[in-house]
C-alpha cells in the first residue's frame, strides 16, 4: 500500500518512520465519518518502534493512504487506545 504525507502531517514533527510503524501495526483503527465536503478519515492509534504512542489520521486515496495528521496521542484518544491494548 502506498502512503503519502500531506504537509499538515508534519505540523507536530513526528517522523515518517514513526508514522509508518503505527499504520503498519496499529493497536486500534477507527473509521470516522466524512465531514461536510470531506473524505472519511481513518484514525490509527498505536506505538512506534520506541514505544511512543501516536495518533495518525489519514484519508484513502486511489492507491493507498494520505496521512493528514500525526502527533503524540491526546487524552481524547487515550481511553480508546488503552481499551484496544486490553483486547
Amino acid at each position: 500500500m502506498k502512503v503519502e504525507f500531506a504537509q499538515s502531517a508534519r505540523k507536530h514533527k513526528v517522523g515518517w518512520t514513526r508514522v509508518l510503524a503505527v499504520i503498519e501495526d496499529p493497536t486500534v483503527v477507527l473509521e470516522l465519518p466524512a465531514p461536510p465536503g470531506g473524505d472519511e478519515r481513518l484514525v490509527f492509534l498505536g506505538e512506534d518502534a520506541s514505544g511512543r504512542v501516536l495518533e495518525v489520521m489519514a484519508v484513502r486515496i486511489t492507491d493507498g493512504l494520505l496521512v493528514i495528521h500525526a502527533m503524540d496521542i491526546r487524552p481524547k484518544w487515550r481511553a480508546v487506545y488503552e481499551e484496544g491494548r486490553d483486547d
